[in-house]
């Protein structure tokens, strides 16, 4: 038998997901191990291979693919943990990072500060030399500059260099010169040139971007490449692959050199499922719901397409790199609920995470967590937690929120925990509106796919305040992302910056730049391994109207020449993107292309889900046991049944208010709703 693999780390807990070669799924957690990701790996992996009866290295010398997301790159940058940095721009630049866009997140907060930059003034070196508009060379770099810029940094210690200077996207010769010249002088520091990790137009999302890719590169760069010898000489043999936050993966060698490209890993990997899910089911328009230990992350498949963003802001810095687009919150399992100095109860955004945990956990935790409600309410089972693997302390659990909330409040502790559960329930659906209604989609029109392992308890009180009547928790929801990194292509994303009008496009400059673009775009798939058999490519541009600040990115003809038909057909599908954006366009009005963006998939072969037959026997033979849970519907207890999803099987149908319950995932069907088992052993939530 061979296998499949994929290992998503998380806040509280590490999944493992396993495929074998037939379509079966495998599902195993172990807590993270957040002073270092790679132990819970580890752990998660010697608990699967031990489920199939071998020694780690029979069980990794007969993976054929292991994939994996990581949250090195996010952790560090959040908590400002990276390499001492460096920058080396043209001379005049030196604050640009600082300046930034002179946007206020807030412009009510008189007291708003911005994040610190990532690299001190006193390490912001400009050097001599510049480039025209056009990427002449105007002043020939100063080579001497650069050597003595260097020694200064060797005195103070910097691990890490950002290069970016003036017009690079247009001609790179200065930035290559001055990287040369730096990894002679500072051998072993981690450098990023702009002209590399970002080649486009805008002088601060390419500082920034370079910047934050080399801040996070060096302790990425340990992680990945210890990780990858190690699982090599305990047995792996066949490619070790990163997810991307484009959704895709690359090889770990391309995710070092790339590190700002992983900051959104393991979410990305959540959308990748998401929309092979829907291509299964049928169901084309999702809302993916992945609400873990410690944040709730959401996004949309509209029509089995996941919507990229060309730049993002994690922890206040800026980051242009093609990333799917998800918002994310602070509610999660661990969510901490508090009262602030208003008396007003509030859920998140600190987190226990999984040390001390959530007061339950009984590891040292005397906050409560949402956790610890869904326990108190009977929506967690205190005797299953983790299959029965995992002891919980029921008692310190009530006693903590009494203390902490109840009594503060001058309600029973039902009730304290009832309301936790009804904040961040309008909390994630709050989040949910943000991806759907705020970008012109309706989520009536969407079903909802409820992953991460705490989410199945809310979903259905998500659903009813967006407005869906449809939440389908998948076989493997608890440990979704890892599924997704399965069913992931390798994806590498080329973009070049290409200015021109329509109408007055110069078609033969255009299809020059289309065609240039694409030659290097396979030829960093061949470097991945990736036969020109197995590759295709994407072509997409950043348009907006002449005189505007932002763009609209939008899809356009592959594999061809563009000619004018093409053109009339790139300007339509612009107006038609502004319009259920921006509630308006104007077809009168001339528009302009900033870029172009090519991405190469190089097709990973997969594995197809088994479908689960009906037993023939009645639902109620799946039935545990029952259990009394509090329902804010009717203020007070009601007993219910509890079905073991193990035993349910295809057709199989109950009705609300219910539990499902399986050894990693526990689903509330709420008053309301009813569910049934599909052919692929989904739970499939219906509003009555």
């Amino acid at each position: 038998m061979r296998y499949r693999i994929g290992v998503d780390i998380g806040g509280t807990f590490t999944d493992c997901v396993v495929i074998t070669d037939n379509g079966s799924i495998y599902t195993f957690k172990e807590l993270s191990t957040p002073q270092d990701q790679s132990i819970g790996l580890y752990n998660v992996i010697e608990k699967a291979a031990a489920f199939f009866k071998m020694d780690l290295r029979a069980f990794l010398g007969g993976t054929d693919l292991f994939v994996h997301g990581t949250t090195v790159a996010t952790n560090t940058l959040l908590t400002g943990t990276g390499a001492k940095t460096g920058l080396i721009l043209t001379k005049g630049f030196r604050d640009t990072i600082e300046m930034r866009r002179a946007h206020k997140d807030n412009i009510w907060d008189l007291f708003l500060h911005a994040a610190t930059p990532l690299v001190p003034r006193y390490l912001r070196r400009g050097v001599t030399e510049r480039l025209d508009y056009l990427g002449n060379v105007v002043t020939e770099l100063d080579e001497q500059e650069v050597v003595d810029i260097c020694a200064d940094f060797k005195k103070e210690g910097v691990a890490a260099v950002a290069i970016c200077t003036l017009f690079s996207y247009l001609n790179d010769a200065h930035e290559k010169r001055i990287k040369t010249i730096v990894e002679r002088e500072l051998p072993g520091v981690f450098v990023s040139r702009s002209s590399e990790v970002l080649p486009q137009v805008r002088e601060y999302e390419r500082s920034s971007t370079t910047v934050a890719n080399a801040y996070v590169g060096p302790k990425l760069t340990v992680y990945l490449t210890n990780l990858e010898q190690k699982l090599k000489n305990d047995g792996l043999e066949k490619a070790f692959y990163v997810v991307a936050s484009n959704g895709g993966m690359m090889t770990a060698e391309t995710a070092i050199r790339h590190a700002s490209a992983t900051l959104l890993s393991g979410p990305a990997a959540g959308a990748t499922g998401a929309i092979f899910f829907a291509r299964l089911t049928g169901n084309r328009n999702l809302i993916l719901m992945d609400m873990g230990g410690t944040s709730f992350d959401v996004s949309l498949i509209n029509d089995a397409t996941v919507t990229l963003s060309t730049e993002g802001e994690i922890a206040g810095y800026r980051v242009a790199k093609p990333m799917i687009d998800i918002h994310t919150i602070g509610a999660g399992g661990g969510s901490i609920a508090w009262i602030d100095e208003w008396g007003m109860l509030n859920v998140g955004p600190e987190s226990a995470y999984s040390y001390p945990g959530p007061v339950c956990y009984d590891r040292g935790g005397e906050k409560p967590a949402v956790t610890d409600a869904n326990l108190l309410l009977g929506y967690l089972n205190k005797d299953f937690f983790l299959g029965g693997e995992m002891k919980i302390n029921y008692d310190k659990c009530y006693q903590m929120m009494q203390e902490k909330i109840a009594s503060s409040l001058g309600m029973s502790v039902e009730e304290a925990a009832c309301g936790v559960f009804q904040i961040v329930n309008q909390n994630m659906a709050d989040a949910t509106k943000v991806v759907s209604v705020q970008k012109g989609f309706d989520p009536r029109e969407f079903a909802l796919v409820s992953a991460g392992g705490a989410c199945s308890i809310h979903a259905c009180k998500i659903a009813e305040e967006v407005g869906s009547s449809c939440v389908i928790v998948p076989k493997a929801a608890s440990v979704f992302c890892a599924l997704g990194m399965l069913e992931s292509d390798i994806r590498l994303d080329n973009v070049r910056s290409f200015v021109g009008t329509i109408p007055g496009l110069d078609l033969d400059a255009f299809n020059a730049c289309i065609a240039e673009a694409e030659e290097d775009a396979l030829a960093q798939l061949a470097h991945e391994g990736v036969s020109k058999e197995e590759s295709s490519l994407e072509r997409y541009l950043d348009i907006r109207y002449c005189g505007q600040h932002h763009e609209v990115t939008v899809p356009i003809a592959g594999n061809c020449v563009i000619n004018e038909t093409h053109v009339e057909e790139i300007a339509n599908a612009f107006h038609a993107a502004h319009e259920r954006l921006y509630s308006y366009c104007t077809p009168e009005t001339p528009i302009e292309i900033i870029n172009l963006r090519v991405t190469a998939v190089g097709h990973v072969e997969k594995t197809g889900l088994e479908k689960i037959a009906g037993s023939g026997e009645p639902v109620e033979d799946a039935i545990k046991n029952y259990r009394k849970l509090y329902f804010q519907e009717y203020k007070d207890w009601r007993e219910v049944p509890v079905y073991d999803r193990n035993r349910m099987y295809t057709g199989h149908a109950i009705s609300g208010p219910a539990v499902i319950e399986e050894r990693i995932t526990t689903i509330v069907v709420h008053p309301g709703w009813n569910a049934r088992i599909d052919e692929f052993a989904n739970v499939v939530m219906e509003m009555k």
